[in-house]
């Protein structure tokens, strides 16, 4: 008998969360259902999912979901009565859980059921969550776990001081499509710079166009493109006019994948400024943008933050700073940008790590076997 996989997320179809995607549509094709908290994903969709869905918040709509609630039964119960009833109507052996804090509420569930799981941790879950209270004694559950995920090492070894089982703790940094052949750019594209990324206090865009200012003082030929929307967008926007870098800097906002793929190929040097948000711990785990630039071979500028440092190796892959300094960022850009041949080697490296490590095709061998579906 095929064996059925169930992927329990918080929602499906968000732009940014392509890892779910993959994990939703290319694990299992055809053998592939969903749990989702929500149906309607905060920050829009562009795809709906191939597979049959349990949507909880649909589901507490309904009528016997609200007639029991009058009668004062807990919706907890009620909910894993549901899950319980959608597992087995489809047969499910094995599940996939994304996000520690969320997928947390179900594990005694699955344990009284019975039914294998493995649980990845992606960024949030593993450090402005770890601030609330109890949620770190909650991710003692994960003991039952078959494995416990995690995109970067940094993270895993946070996981094993709150005492959960190094054995079991295992870092798997996600996987990107890497073009069939490498890029070819002339010297100029070591004046193009490229950033993607939703525009949140942990990307600190702010910095980044601060970096850019500096840098462009000295060096006028360079140009910076900037994919990505988000709640500092209009911040962002208000930075560049104040600061007349509109003729150098163009912002893309949600650009299609035809226009990120384009300038994937076109700019020569991929920059992200990561910093943990003051306001909230929210961290980085090791962002897919920072693959993606590798994968297309652009050499990577980035901040000692989380799992970045574990992707971009300084003198190898790219150039670091600590989070924060935007005028060693700038140094870091006028460096790139004046020697072609370090910026064409960086590049070299770095596709050569993302086609070892970072491939979808060894994301999902890796994530198979943790599932204990391929030998």
């Amino acid at each position: 008998m095929s064996t059925t996989l169930a992927v329990f997320t918080s929602q499906l179809g968000t732009v940014s969360e392509t890892f779910i995607r993959r994990h939703v549509e290319d694990l299992l094709p055809g053998r592939t259902v969903a749990v989702a908290r929500n149906s309607a994903p905060p920050f829009g969709g562009r795809w709906e999912p191939p597979c049959p869905v349990l949507f909880l918040d649909r589901w507490a709509l309904g009528l016997p979901v609200r007639l029991a609630r009058r009668a004062g039964l807990r919706e907890e119960g009620l909910r894993d009565a549901a899950v319980e009833r959608f597992l087995r109507r489809h047969n499910v052996d094995v599940v996939l859980g994304e996000y520690l804090d969320q997928f947390v509420d179900f594990v005694p569930l699955l344990d009284r059921m019975r039914i294998p799981y493995v649980v990845q941790g992606h960024g949030i879950d593993l450090s402005a969550s770890l601030r609330k209270p109890a949620v770190a004694q909650r991710y003692q559950a994960y003991q039952s776990a078959r494995a416990i995920l995690t995109r970067c090492e940094f993270h895993r070894r946070r996981l094993i001081a709150l005492g959960l089982p190094a054995n079991k703790v295992v870092v798997n940094p996600g996987g990107i499509d890497v073009p069939a052949a490498a890029v070819e750019r002339g010297p100029q594209a070591a004046k193009r710079f490229l950033a993607i990324g939703r525009m949140t206090p942990k990307k600190g865009p702010i910095y980044l166009l601060e970096s850019f200012r500096l840098a462009g003082a000295k060096d006028p030929d360079i140009t910076l493109d900037y994919i990505g929307d988000g709640e500092l967008l209009p911040a962002v926007r208000q930075f560049v006019d104040a600061t007349a870098l509109g003729a150098r800097v163009r912002l893309h906002g949600a650009a299609s994948e035809e226009t990120k793929h384009n300038l994937l190929r076109e700019c020569g040097v991929f920059v992200q400024h990561s910093l943990t948000d003051p306001d909230t711990g929210d961290e980085e785990g090791l962002p897919a943008a920072i693959q993606e630039a590798m994968a297309h071979g652009m050499a990577v500028i980035g901040t000692r933050h989380s799992g970045i440092g574990e992707a971009v190796e300084e003198g190898v892959t790219g150039s670091l700073v600590d989070e924060g300094d935007s005028a060693g960022m700038a140094q870091a850009m006028l460096r790139m940008s004046s020697q072609e041949d370090s910026y064409l080697q960086f590049g070299t490296a770095a596709r050569a790590k993302a086609e070892r490590l970072y491939s979808w095709s060894a994301e999902r061998l890796r994530v198979l076997q943790h599932l204990r579906l391929a030998s």
